[in-house]
């Protein structure tokens, strides 16, 4: 990703995606899906080159789709991811998930807090550990389901943006 068009893209992809992730919770195919294209033909006209878009984009959706399928996280979060991959490349993307997810554990944390549940949050996260480290997955699918009536959920779109913004003024290429 060495242009500042591909920069200033993906800048825009993901501030559009944390608003609408914001206003409506949920982060559409629209803005995921050609943003994805884009950064691969992108990088492999002038970048960073094809193979290591794709492998930036599928190391993202390979992440994001297992948090998916145990519950963690909806389908538009990790189309995003793979929209940053395909910006980033490998091993960059690497550095953007981790920035995520230190992000996202304050972010949640200070928003669990604020909303008065932080305790109960910590004692379910505790459980679901054990859960995890004891192979009882139906146990960690169903106290994992962001989706389940009563749950408090985050938006997780403008902690993607957050990291990628940040990343994106931290490695100037």
């Amino acid at each position: 990703m060495e242009t500042l068009i591909a920069r200033s893209i993906l800048g825009g992809v993901v501030v559009a995606a944390a608003a609408t992730d914001l206003r409506h919770r949920r982060i559409p195919n629209w803005l995921t899906v050609p943003a994805m294209a884009t950064g691969l033909v992108l990088n492999g006209i002038s970048g960073i080159g094809f193979g290591t878009a794709i492998l930036g984009m599928l190391a993202a959706l390979g992440v994001y789709f297992l948090c998916f399928a145990a519950g963690f996280r909806g389908a538009g979060d990790g189309k995003l991811m793979g929209a940053v991959g395909a910006f980033v490349g490998w091993p960059h993307i690497v550095v953007v998930m981790v920035w995520v997810a230190l992000l996202g554990g304050v972010a949640a944390i200070v928003f669990c807090w604020r909303q008065g549940v932080l305790g109960a949050v910590l004692r379910n996260t505790a459980s679901l550990m054990a859960d995890m480290a004891c192979l009882r997955w139906q146990a960690v699918k169903e106290r994992s389901d962001h989706r389940a009536p009563g749950r408090i959920t985050m938006p997780h779109g403008p902690v993607i943006a957050a990291a990628t913004l940040a990343f994106l003024l931290l490695f100037p290429r």
